[in-house]
């Protein structure tokens, strides 16, 4: 499985990181988990559509 960052969400992480920013990361970890989370189930629909 693979995700992808735009140019502003891998600064968003950076910046958060360099910052020590623990909320903005955990935030960030979040959206980028329920993204994975929904190409997984958008994966198995089409899988059995298929």
């Amino acid at each position: 499985m693979v995700l992808y960052l735009t140019e502003q969400e891998l600064m968003q992480m950076k910046t958060a990181l360099l910052n020590e920013d623990s909320g903005e990361a955990l935030r960030l970890l979040k959206e980028f988990v329920k993204r994975l989370e929904q190409q997984k189930n958008a994966g198995m629909k089409s899988h059995l559509a298929g």
